[in-house]
């Protein structure tokens, strides 16, 4: 009788954690609006994100049951959305940059690419200065009695 009551304790139990399922929240509409939300654990990412050891972050499972209860209630995305950021500011939204966001790097990157061809370009136009002919001797020479001159009076 006690193998058959450990037996039974062991199947419920089983039961029990076959029965928490992450499909729930893990649904494709809950990591929509997931992903437009950040997590505000300190991660830095969204709240789809999966994480590494456990496989997901706790705020971010948290947030998803939420997402899928709400969801569940007939909610709206929009409702969903106003909700998270009447509860955490509006700094839960996770903002997309946009198409100038998203190209900016690449125009930089054009642009400066542009700038080291039309420096290299206009330095290799450059040419020597010409040679200077080489002065008079005679007023060399003078130039130079007179520092010498200048220089003995100094002493």
């Amino acid at each position: 009788m006690r193998k058959l009551k450990a037996s039974l304790l062991v199947a419920v139990a089983t039961a029990f954690c076959l029965a928490q399922s992450a499909t729930e929240y893990e649904s494709p509409a809950v990591n929509h609006i997931a992903g437009m939300l950040n997590c505000n654990c300190g991660c830095h990412l969204r709240m789809d994100c999966v994480m590494p050891p456990t496989g997901i972050c706790p705020v971010c499972k948290a947030a998803k049951i939420r997402i899928a209860n709400m969801q569940k209630e007939g909610k709206s995305e929009g409702q969903i959305l106003d909700q998270f950021v009447a509860e955490n500011g509006a700094g839960v939204l996770a903002i997309s940059p946009g198409t100038f966001g998203n190209a900016a790097p690449y125009i930089a990157l054009a642009f400066g690419l542009g700038l080291v061809f039309l420096a290299i370009r206009y330095y290799r136009r450059l040419r020597p200065a010409p040679a200077v002919a080489p002065g008079d001797d005679a007023a060399l020479t003078r130039y130079h009695d007179q520092i010498e001159r200048d220089l003995a009076k100094l002493d």
